[in-house]
């Protein structure tokens, strides 16, 4: 299988790091991912999960994983029709969504979002391009590697408590999240 090229937004990006396996589930998948100028330069923060008096605190977390393993890399908006595409998307969206809307639906690749309001834009802007979840990501990595029932509920309480994940309610896979797990 040959490595696949994906822009991934801010927000996806966490959920992978919530996973606490983002290495292996990007490897697994044979995924080299791009972010943008506007992502990567944005502070990340992670969730505990709550302690005895149900308390979470912010905790910094880090992409140097996954860049220093070659799964992920800036591309910055420098070609005209990538700016033409950004200032089209930004009138409509943040600018760090509206900045990976551009760059996938340029370059031609899937865009990883769960945001409704963003996967609408970029399917405005750009009718055919791709779009995936983090619950895809999440279920083809489960199969892809084999992950048994235990480490499979792990992954979905990670992502839950640490990344906060809410599951998009029109989410095919969210019923089968939702089973992975209790609490």
């Amino acid at each position: 299988m040959a490595v696949r090229q994906v822009v991934i937004d801010a927000c996806c990006t966490l959920n992978l790091l919530a996973t606490e396996r983002e290495v292996a589930i990007v490897g697994g998948l044979e995924l080299h991912m791009f972010d943008t100028p506007q992502v990567s330069g944005e502070a990340i923060y992670l969730w505990t999960p709550p302690d005895n008096d149900g308390e979470r605190t912010k905790v910094p977390t880090s992409t140097a994983a996954l860049r220093e393993g070659g799964y992920l890399e800036t591309r910055p908006l420098d070609t005209d029709a990538l700016v033409d595409a950004f200032v089209i998307a930004a009138a409509r969206i943040k600018d760090t969504d509206a900045s990976c809307i551009a760059l996938a639906g340029v370059m031609g690749l899937p865009l990883v979002s769960d945001d409704r309001k963003e996967r609408r834009i970029a399917r405005d802007i750009f009718p055919k391009i791709e779009l995936i979840s983090t619950l895809d990501l999440l279920h083809q990595a489960s199969q892809k590697l084999g992950w048994k029932r235990a480490e499979l509920a792990a992954v979905a309480r990670n992502l839950r408590w640490r990344g906060n994940f809410a599951v998009p309610k029109q989410d095919p896979l969210g019923e089968w999240y939702a089973g992975l797990w209790s609490g």
